[in-house]
């Protein structure tokens, strides 16, 4: 396999720039356009529900190749996210923390932004790439959702079998798991219709990740501890969890553009995603939008280092 992967710093800041570049536009038009804040959750929701859902069902579907050669690089990204996982729930104990805080808050520490890396899963390596990730997160998506919708289940006594059911990243991608172990073709018009709203989906959840950000406001009444769990989940998210696939794939000899994906994936911001679950399941959305804004600041400085590191 052949890595285009930039060749120094710069490269990789113009590789980065137009999906920063369109964050930076949905910021701009919520503020200078004052759209009402309902209007951006419903696109959002839109994004989430449907046009992300097409998208990666689509992606799953055509991707060329088996399940079986996308393995090595779900063993890496998974013995990563794993770890991210349970570094983040060690995070409860974190004194003067509020529980729902941290029961909303915990999936930013191993969740990814689906939109971002499927637009540098292309640009990095092209259709084998995409095609690449693709079939990594479609078996990674589901299981990290389990482990982002759990603590919020149990926070709030909610029944944790009936949000799985409804979530609709696991659907579309137990639904394109399915459709190619039937092995049938996408009816024509299916597949066009699917395909119109996928592509809406990579450009307008960039917006809607430039008009969720927030900042904390003084009146908030972040505890110490909120503040540590914010620090502790970025850390665990754009440190720990890169550093580790980079370990992990020296260790099992995974290289080249599959390596360099693995890393990528685990060097992604949080999921924009992780605001509407935790707003759908009565979390502290905003403490999560904050979290992903955090998340996507920090993740300017420190997804080019770890592109850089991995090429």
């Amino acid at each position: 396999m052949v890595c285009n992967a930039p060749t120094d710093r710069s490269a990789v800041l113009e590789l980065l720039g137009p999906e920063f570049a369109l964050m930076l536009a949905g910021l701009a038009l919520r503020r200078g356009l004052a759209w009402p804040e309902q209007g951006w959750v419903m696109l959002e929701k839109l994004n989430y529900f449907l046009l992300f859902p097409c998208l990666l069902f689509l992606s799953i579907v055509k991707a060329p190749g088996s399940i079986q050669s996308a393995a090595p690089m779900m063993l890496n990204a998974g013995l990563a996210a794993i770890t991210a996982v349970a570094l983040g729930l060690t995070c409860r104990w974190i004194p003067q923390s509020q529980p729902k805080r941290f029961a909303s808050g915990v999936q930013t520490a191993f969740r990814f932004n689906s939109y971002l890396g499927l637009a540098l899963a292309e640009r990095l390596g092209g259709a084998e790439g995409l095609a690449l990730f693709s079939i990594m997160i479609s078996v990674l998506i589901p299981c990290l959702n389990v482990a982002a919708v759990y603590p919020m289940a149990r926070q709030g006594k909610q029944n944790l079998w009936r949000e799985l059911a409804g979530n609709p990243l696991i659907i579309a991608t137990l639904g394109g798991l399915a459709w190619r172990f039937i092995e049938m073709p996408l009816p024509g018009l299916i597949q066009a219709s699917l395909g119109r709203l996928g592509q809406a989906a990579l450009p307008l959840g960039l917006l809607c990740v430039g008009a969720a950000l927030r900042w904390p406001r003084s009146e908030q009444g972040l505890l110490v501890g909120d503040r540590w769990l914010a620090l502790c989940f970025t850390t665990i998210k754009l440190i720990a969890m890169p550093a580790i696939a980079l370990l992990v794939c020296d260790a099992l000899g995974l290289g080249g553009m599959a390596g360099l994906l693995v890393v990528m994936f685990c060097a992604l911001p949080t999921s924009p995603a992780s605001y509407v679950l935790a707003s759908r399941m009565g979390g502290d959305g905003v403490y999560v939008a904050q979290l992903i804004t955090l998340s996507l600041l920090v993740s300017t400085l420190t997804l080019p280092f770890w592109i850089q590191l991995a090429r």
